[in-house]
């Protein structure tokens, strides 16, 4: 699994996008982009607290977006994993959700 996840990921980034899959405690499964214990921490707690209010109102989530410094994280909820991948637009974002659909197989 870890080689494959390794493999999808460098091909996002080939495209320009940097990406990371990890564990909703937060620990990181595989990444281009540098995480340490308490952004990867972060990322999870940002995701679960969304999924949480989400499933309150009774509906499913399907993606996580955050904003910030001309940047959009893109955070994808994948069974006990989150498929993130930095963008720098909103067409960007649909590559993001493709690839999360072939991380889906992995994991």
């Amino acid at each position: 699994m870890s080689a494959e996840l390794e493999t999808l990921l460098n091909e996002m980034k080939t495209r320009g996008i940097g990406g990371a899959v990890i564990q909703v405690d937060g620990v990181v499964v595989q990444s281009t982009i540098a995480l340490n214990d308490v952004s990867s921490g972060l990322l999870a707690s940002v995701a679960n607290v969304s999924d949480a209010m989400i499933k309150k109102m009774d509906d499913k989530q399907r993606e996580i977006e955050v904003s910030f410094g001309g940047l959009i994280l893109v955070m994808v909820p994948i069974k006990n994993h989150i498929f993130c991948g930095l963008v720098k637009d909103r067409e960007e974002k649909k590559i993001v959700s493709e690839y999360a659909q072939k991380a889906k197989a992995l994991l």
